[in-house]
């Protein structure tokens, strides 16, 4: 393979990344669910909210009188959901209690159209000037022939864009309600992209080839960095722990030592530097100890030149210190995080499962850490 020729494609070439905004509904695995999503527009359309519920209205009439060259008027609306007729069910409509005029709405995500619109249609008996029907889709959808002229087509995007478009977030009383309507924004436009060839899914398929052999060198890498971490802990006579390549525990599986090696290298295959962290690390019941640790080796020279990391839980990264590497020392990773460990970690570390461990033989592999 000409990695070369492989550089060069990727120099040349910038790669579309797009960002997947996932929401709540994606997460609980309801985005595609209508009654759910009918539910949320009948919500939106009748809360408590002002600006919300005004907003969603008047979008929906402008795109209603756009459409139909009808002008419907309301003073003081109310929704209803799943309303039944004599046939079937309604997903949404939107009544008055004041004006005749009335919205009838099929919701449609993935499924066929197979509901009965005339008998939908007739049912509401109210003139025709006072009533529209919606046939809400994802994509663009032709509509049957028998009610044509009695309902019109919107894409949910139609609608949420224009929503968008005259929405005022500063307006919103309610936070939560700022953040429940951009969620719900984001998986309609998720939705309505989700069967559509985005810019990403188009450059793999104009250059397939080349992204192809870009995957080789990710798995080369991955497996690399995967070795390299095994040659680490066999040099210091240890185990490795965990199987992310961004990083690994190194510790003495055999004695179940709480105190340990992390090392941690996510600049490095993210692409964003060369860098690693080498992190001395307190678990469980050491952690407990980390006041009596401090106290003990607060003026170890190996102590006073880390920074302390984070403390999360039953773990606390008690001593931490970042590396650069360039690339031709990455080509022997484990000598310069070995040499880095035994030089800048050794000695404390030593100390410090002697103290927390003084029951526990470690002369197996404490040598390795130690300087000649």
């Amino acid at each position: 393979m000409e990695y070369s020729d492989l550089s060069n494609f990727f120099n040349e070439n910038e790669i579309p990344i797009e960002e997947q905004k996932l929401g709540f509904l994606e997460i609980i695995k309801k985005a595609h669910n209508e009654t759910i999503n009918s539910n949320i527009y009948a919500h939106f359309l009748s809360c408590e909210d002002d600006e919300i519920k005004y907003v969603f209205l008047r979008a929906l009439l402008e795109i209603i009188e756009t459409k139909s060259e009808k002008e419907l008027r309301f003073s003081n609306h109310y929704v209803l959901t799943e309303f039944s007729t004599d046939k079937g069910r309604v997903d949404i409509v939107v009544k008055d209690l004041i004006q005749p005029s009335t919205i009838i709405i099929e919701n449609k995500l993935y499924h066929w159209l197979h509901n009965d619109l005339e008998e939908y249609w007739t049912f509401f008996n109210i003139p025709d000037a006072n009533k529209v029907g919606v046939l809400l889709t994802l994509e663009p959808n032709e509509i049957p022939s028998n009610v044509k002229g009695n309902f019109i087509n919107i894409t949910h995007w139609e609608w949420i864009e224009k929503i968008k478009d005259q929405l005022n977030f500063d307006l919103i009383s309610n936070n939560a309600y700022k953040i429940y309507v951009t969620d719900f924004f984001n998986s309609i436009e998720r939705l309505s992209t989700t069967y559509k060839m985005n810019d990403s899914a188009k450059f793999y398929f104009e250059h397939a080839s080349q992204v192809k052999k870009a995957n080789h060198t990710l798995n080369e890498g991955h497996k690399f960095m995967a070795e390299q971490y095994a040659l680490i802990a066999s040099k210091l006579g240890l185990e490795t722990y965990g199987n992310d390549v961004n990083w690994v525990n190194i510790w003495d599986e055999d004695n179940v030592l709480d105190t340990y090696f992390t090392i941690t290298n996510y600049d490095i295959m993210s692409g964003s530097g060369h860098k690693y962290k080498i992190i001395l690390e307190l678990n469980r019941k050491d952690k407990d100890r980390l006041d009596e640790v401090n106290e003990n080796f607060k003026n170890h020279l190996q102590y006073k030149d880390k920074f302390r990391g984070e403390s999360v839980g039953t773990y606390c990264h008690f001593l931490v210190k970042e590396y650069d590497i360039s690339l031709e020392d990455l080509n022997s990773f484990a000598n310069h995080v070995v040499d880095n460990i035994v030089s800048d970690f050794g000695e404390i570390f030593i100390a410090i499962i002697n103290h927390l461990y003084p029951e526990k033989n470690i002369e197996n592999w404490k040598y390795n850490f130690l300087k000649n």
